[in-house]
C-alpha cells in the first residue's frame, strides 16, 4: 500500500489542534478522526486533551473509543481482549473501531 501511493508516510507529529495535524517537516493535514497507535512503552502524558486520560495517565476509553469525538486508541494491552496489543489480535479491535468511525454507535454516548 505504501509503495502504491495509497498511504503517505509522514514524519513525526508535533502538533494537533482541532482537526489540524502538523508534522515535523511543517506540512499539515486536516483530519476527521485520529487513531493513535503507540509502540511498546505507553506514555500518553504528551496528549494535552481534556477528558482523554485518567488520574494515572491512562487513556479513558471503551474498546478504544474515547469520550472525545474523533479520538481513538488502538493496540492497548487488554483494550478488549488478550490479543489487543499483539499484531495477531489487533485486527478485531481495528475492525471494531472502523465500524464505529464510519457509523457511530450508541457506545459514543459518554454522558
Amino acid at each position: 500500500m505504501i509503495k502504491g501511493g495509497k498511504v503517505i508516510v509522514k514524519p513525526r507529529t508535533i502538533s494537533i489542534k482541532n482537526d489540524l495535524v502538523v508534522f515535523e517537516d511543517h506540512s499539515e493535514v486536516r483530519v476527521n478522526n485520529v487513531i493513535w497507535s503507540t509502540g511498546f512503552k505507553s506514555d500518553f502524558q504528551w496528549i494535552a486533551v481534556d477528558g482523554v486520560l485518567d488520574e494515572k495517565g491512562s487513556p479513558i476509553h471503551q474498546r478504544g473509543i474515547t469520550p472525545v469525538e474523533g479520538l481513538y486508541f488502538l493496540g492497548l494491552p487488554w483494550q478488549y481482549s488478550r490479543g489487543s496489543a499483539l499484531l495477531q489480535g489487533v485486527g478485531a479491535d481495528a475492525e471494531y473501531l472502523i465500524k464505529n468511525i464510519l457509523e457511530p454507535s450508541k457506545i459514543r454516548n459518554w454522558k
